[in-house]
């Protein structure tokens, strides 16, 4: 089994993040002079492993894939496949993303699910409780069962791109419980130690249009990647990879993982 359920959630968001572009100029004069300055996410992912104050809202759902060449441990390849759907308005309430993941395709004996609770504060930052991995089968390797996590994100406001409204560097800090706050019973098994850090983060810049390279902490290891939104036929899909595990905290080595998302409103 791999741990790669929120690389769903968060390319999902990623293809529904909606941004001002250039062919409001004609409202200019009708829009204030500080939401012009504004900067909000780009449209790609921002991590893998971690969450995210930004979340699915506004009637939309997700469908996606992931997948890496092996489990921790293992030498088999295994994936997943999530399924979900963003309801309410973050910018002037509460946004509710919800969804359910098929976690061991190669048994499909694994069915988990999760929820995001978010909101938009200000200048470029959100906020964002919810759960994850829930009534998971646990005993699976490296499930680390139910996950509660809050976690605020930001847009650095003084880093822009060449598009009006969109901003170039990231970052989101959080703490968790369930995976971010315990590693397997085979990392503890291994003499890693039972417990990671509760706090997880991640960082992600934009190298070209709607490119990004990410870096994360995952509670217990550390993640870098890349990811992006192409559109096919007015069709959003997010793409990303990774390469998981650079460290020895946890797991036996760097593994390969990858996923996609297609986004669409009902």
């Amino acid at each position: 089994m791999i741990r790669t359920t929120p690389a769903l959630a968060a390319l999902a968001v990623a293809v529904h993040l909606l941004v001002p572009g250039a062919g409001h100029a004609q409202e200019a004069q009708q829009v204030p002079e500080w939401l012009l300055r504004l900067k909000l996410p780009n449209s790609a992912a921002k991590s893998v492993m971690t969450p995210t104050g930004w979340g699915a809202a506004y009637r939309s759902a997700y469908v996606g894939i992931g997948i890496a060449e092996r489990s921790p441990y293992l030498s088999s390849t295994d994936g997943i496949i999530g399924f979900g759907y963003g309801m309410g308005d973050p910018v002037l309430g509460v946004g509710l993303q919800i969804g359910t993941t098929i976690s061991d395709m190669s048994e499909f004996d694994n069915v988990s699910f999760s929820f995001k609770l978010h909101q938009y504060l200000a200048r470029g930052t959100a906020i964002a409780f919810g759960g994850e991995s829930l009534f998971s089968n646990n005993a699976l390797a490296d499930d680390a069962g139910n996950t509660f996590y809050l976690v605020v994100s930001h847009v650095l406001q003084g880093f822009g791109t060449k598009r009006q409204g969109v901003g170039r560097i990231h970052v989101s800090a959080g703490v968790g419980t369930g995976q971010f706050a315990r590693k397997s019973a085979r990392d503890f098994s291994e003499g890693k130690g039972r417990n990671g850090t509760l706090a997880f983060g991640n960082l992600a810049i934009e190298l070209i249009k709607n490119v990004n390279v990410t870096l994360e902490w995952s509670g217990t290891n550390l993640l870098t990647g890349m990811s992006t939104t192409i559109q096919i036929e007015q069709m959003p899909i997010a793409l990303s990879v990774a390469l998981a595990d650079l460290t020895s905290y946890s797991g036996d080595g760097v593994r390969l993982v990858a996923a996609a998302a297609v986004a669409f409103s009902l």
